[in-house]
């Protein structure tokens, strides 16, 4: 009787404890690169907000002297403590890249943590972007095997969920854990994922700390395999394993397994315009099509968005009210009547929101007059090029209409020089222009010279005033 054939948590975890650089393509290379300096902008722009303050001093308290480099101050912790505070600040002012289709946020988990353990272990880059291109590549796939309906069937958040194994399998692949020891860490990280996606319902910020949680769990995890904690073998695929449990009605762990280490899905990732919900931004990119075209939003009566149906779960239940910035983040009709009343989405305009305690008279008149519905042809773009069109009328009596898909996804990428301009808006008020630009051409040397990586967030930050 022959062996059976290895399930999806054995073959997850001999692909992250085997991948070595000389393996990973040079276009993977190129998206690990504009991962993390996508991602530190993210950072930067996230570092001062309450929630990661708070993060910042539980780590602080609770945590212990270490190696790893925390965002907003000098001092230094161990690795699940410094990738949880960092991972929270990556993730914590929606400015963090994303995939198309598996509707995940990779980045904000995965660069944390590597960067984490690489101060602790003093890595390369080489070795630094092989465990990102790692670990980005286990979450994608699990998304692309669950998502998008555990979101919408069962009100999971899938970075928390899926990033928890993610974070793992970069870890274990920048420990170079053995592929025994890599199988217990994904399986131990399964045992630790969670998160739900109610936020887009009654608020509340606990959302940006997902990306904490799981980024701390997957070190967390790779530490205790390594100090010979067992987890079930077929941790993910079992009768009761992690997609049993997460998955909702449709689990395909094909996508897992699938030409897995041949077959690479980073070029599905995108980068954030805006900071606010992916699904906003094709919206918000076709009303600004109209808004240079000159409309106003005293021209309006009503706005009439068709999207796809994640984004109208996702984004289409808050509303005209929101009580905190999560909520005006995650709403549509927010995000699209700040674009002509405060006259755009990036971090100035929410705060301008949340200093007026969220109630600015002519935001929520217009942004009541917005009507989400779903759209054929926009639920059938979603899994290539997410798209929306708006049909607006106006009180002359006439109506205008636009398409357009979200700037810097994959079927529309940002340049390099674009990506700069990001990271420098997102970083030069807290670190300095000089100290942004000298990290933005470091960063794109990784592929070319492996160097350090030790150092990268440790430049002294202010911490920002919420």
């Amino acid at each position: 009787m022959g062996s059976r054939p290895a399930g999806a948590t054995a073959q997850l975890a001999r692909f992250a404890s085997t991948l070595t650089w000389d393996q990973v393509p040079p276009s993977v290379r190129e998206h690990a690169v504009r991962q993390v300096l996508d991602g530190f902008g993210a950072m930067h722009a996230g570092s001062g907000r309450p929630w990661t303050n708070a993060a910042r001093q539980y780590a602080l308290h609770e945590g212990k002297a270490g190696c790893s480099s925390v965002i907003g101050t000098e001092q230094k912790l161990r690795p699940a403590q410094a990738a949880f505070v960092n991972a929270t600040a990556m993730h914590g002012f929606e400015l963090d890249d994303y995939h198309v289709p598996a509707a995940v946020h990779a980045g904000c988990v995965v660069i944390p943590t590597a960067l984490a353990l690489a101060d602790e272990i003093n890595a390369g880059s080489h070795a630094t972007l092989t465990a990102i291109a790692a670990g980005t590549e286990a979450i994608i796939r699990l998304g692309l095997s669950m998502s998008p309906e555990m979101t919408q069937d069962r009100g999971f958040h899938v970075t928390s969920v899926f990033g928890a194994i993610g974070a793992a399998a970069a870890a274990a692949n920048l420990l170079r854990l053995t592929q025994d020891h890599t199988q217990n860490a994904l399986g131990i990280a399964a045992a630790q994922a969670g998160g739900t996606t109610e936020f887009t319902r009654s608020g509340g910020e606990i959302k940006r700390v997902h990306a904490g949680f799981a980024a701390s769990n997957g070190v967390r995890a790779a530490d205790l395999a390594g100090l010979g904690l067992t987890a079930p073998s077929e941790a993910i695929e079992g009768p009761k394993g992690f997609a049993q449990a997460f998955g909702g009605r449709r689990v395909q762990l094909e996508h897992i397994t699938r030409e897995l280490g041949k077959e690479w899905h980073l070029d599905g990732l995108g980068i954030k315009s805006w900071s606010t919900c992916t699904g906003n931004h094709a919206p918000i990119a076709a009303l600004e099509i109209l808004r240079r075209q000159g409309l106003q939003a005293a021209d309006v009566a009503s706005i009439t968005v068709y999207t796809d149906r994640t984004t109208a779960e996702h984004c289409g239940h808050i509303g005209a009210h929101a009580k905190d910035v999560t909520g005006a983040q995650f709403s549509l009709h927010l995000s699209l009547a700040m674009r002509l009343v405060l006259g755009g989405n990036d971090p100035k305009h929410y705060a301008e929101l949340e200093a007026a305690h969220f109630d600015i008279p002519a935001l929520t008149s217009l942004a009541a007059k917005v009507n989400i519905l779903v759209g054929e042809e926009e639920e059938a773009s979603f899994s290539k090029a997410p798209s929306a069109r708006l049909v607006v009328k106006c009180f002359d009596g006439t109506e205008v209409t636009s398409t357009a898909i979200a700037p810097g996804g994959p079927s529309s990428p940002f340049s390099w020089g674009e990506l700069g301009q990001k990271v420098h808006a997102c970083a030069d008020q807290i670190i300095g222009q000089v100290a942004v630009e000298n990290t933005v051409q470091m960063i794109r040397s990784w592929t070319l010279i492996d160097q350090p990586v030790r150092g990268l967030l440790s430049a002294p930050a202010p911490v920002l005033s919420a």
